[in-house]
């Protein structure tokens, strides 16, 4: 058991706070609770926020949302979450791993949800990492005396996670005809004010069922797009894949280095990116767009490469999925510009929480079903579909569930290796062993592909040079 650290162990000596320790591996078993147990109504995260009078701290419940309009509305302040590095210069300012939600560690405001204080115990983050410590409610309570005690928090709405593309496209419609009203009555192509499917894009579909495409035919195809065919040789010739000799056409990147089942859903990839620009404004500190695209296509084909080779499915379709996966992403920049940036703050405020319940309470959709709806509209394959619209479904066992499971693993994974954003979750063990992968396996291709950012990044560059 890691020491506690002194400022916290400070505060409850000095108000004599009793309490008991526990890791994370014990917090999930007493709350007999499905991993992340952050999401449960007994535990309390503190929330670090700012304006232009000052910093302020805000401790609410796992099992809810904080809701900045809520707390203007009560104090009359615009707030935003604070950066990371300004929360790093806070735990090192007081020796701590994670921030503990006990309001005096900190000599800053506090305000604490009173939908908190209806427990009979909590469980915060002791500041040392991966340890937590239970306090009775009561001894809770006594430290919230000089808090501003209200409703700051919404519920969880639950994500729909069935596969029904009319629900999905009613929720992206409701959407639509409430934030964008002047459009209401266009078809949802229309309302989008997206292009059609890239002309590339077609060609490549079309090669993808052709029985009898072949090295040469997706070659042609490639090449007829000039920006697309330098990225495809630029591709085979990263260090990524250390190839020796110079790789000059594309045909020879398809045979010696790519392959052609993993260029044919790059290029796919590639051409469906370019419809839509990458927003300028994102969450602060979180992965950007190509570069969260490429390391997760990456870590999903070399996960596709670890499994037995009568299990796997398609390396190059994993790979896909893993590049398109935040595709809504693209789409909620283009649509509902305002609610964006809205959006955007809120997923800062609330990094205890997946960021779809965060969009399906402002929006009344998520980007999963926005992009499954476009993807089916431009008749992409089904898997890629399904990947898509439930990679956050750890219960999903439907068609092509392989491919969302794949990608719900690559996801949590690298967010456990501090790439990317989101709760820690870990992959149930059925799901893991339905895609014949063990927790070892899986951590071990996770830390390559890092190790190997820099390389990853060189393709980052060139698909941000080209969007």
């Amino acid at each position: 058991m890691s020491a506690i650290p002194a400022a916290v162990l400070k505060v409850l000596d000095d108000w004599s706070i009793s309490y008991s320790h526990t890791d994370d591996q014990e917090l999930f078993e007493i709350m007999q609770s499905n991993p992340p147990a952050s999401y449960s109504s007994k535990v309390a995260n503190v929330v670090f926020l700012k304006d232009d009078l000052g910093k302020i701290q805000v401790v609410i419940p796992g099992n809810r949302m904080l809701d900045l309009s809520q707390l203007s509305l009560a104090f009359g302040r615009q707030f935003i979450a604070l950066t990371q590095k300004e929360l790093d210069r806070i735990k090192e300012q007081y020796g701590l791993d994670e921030m503990p939600a006990l309001p005096q560690v900190t000599s800053l405001e506090s305000m604490v949800d009173e939908a908190l204080l209806n427990q009979d115990e909590l469980f915060i983050v002791s500041g040392a990492s991966h340890e937590w410590l239970k306090l009775p409610m009561d001894q809770f309570k006594a430290l919230t005396t000089s808090s501003h005690i209200g409703c700051y928090t919404a519920p969880l709405q639950p994500e729909v996670l069935e596969n029904n593309a009319e629900q999905d496209l009613d929720d992206v419609n409701s959407a639509i005809r409430q934030f964008t009203p002047k459009r209401i009555r266009q078809r949802l192509e229309e309302t989008l004010d997206l292009p059609p499917l890239p002309e590339t894009a077609r060609r490549i579909i079309e090669l993808r069922v052709d029985p009898n495409a072949d090295t040469k035919s997706l070659s042609h195809t490639v090449e007829l797009d000039p920006g697309m065919s330098a990225q495809v040789i630029s591709w085979a010739r990263s260090p990524y894949y250390g190839v020796r000799g110079e790789v000059k056409t594309v045909e020879e990147a398809v045979i010696r280095v790519l392959g052609f089942d993993l260029v044919i859903n790059l290029a796919l990839g590639l051409a469906l990116g370019r419809t839509l620009a990458v927003p300028k404004e994102g969450p602060h500190g979180y992965a950007p767009f190509w570069q969260q695209a490429i390391v997760t296509a990456t870590l999903c084909g070399e996960l596709v490469k670890r499994m037995p080779a009568k299990h796997r499915p398609s390396q190059g379709l994993a790979y896909l999925c893993g590049l398109l996966h935040n595709f809504g992403f693209l789409i909620l920049g283009q649509v509902f510009p305002p609610q964006f940036s809205l959006v955007n703050r809120h997923i800062e405020a609330n990094p205890h929480i997946n960021r779809f319940y965060v969009e399906r309470y402002l929006l009344g959709m998520t980007r999963e079903q926005c992009a499954a709806c476009l993807m089916q509209q431009w008749q992409m394959p089904e898997e890629l579909v399904t990947a898509i619209r439930q990679h956050h479904n750890s219960k999903y066992d439907g068609e092509h569930a392989i491919y969302a499971n794949i990608l719900y693993v690559a996801i949590r994974s690298l967010r456990r290796h501090g790439f990317g954003d989101g709760p820690f979750e870990q992959p149930p063990i059925a799901m893991l062993d339905d895609i014949n992968l063990s927790e070892e396996a899986v951590d071990e291709v996770t830390q390559s592909v890092l190790e190997r950012l820099d390389d990853l990044n060189e393709l980052v560059s060139m698909l941000n040079a080209a969007s």
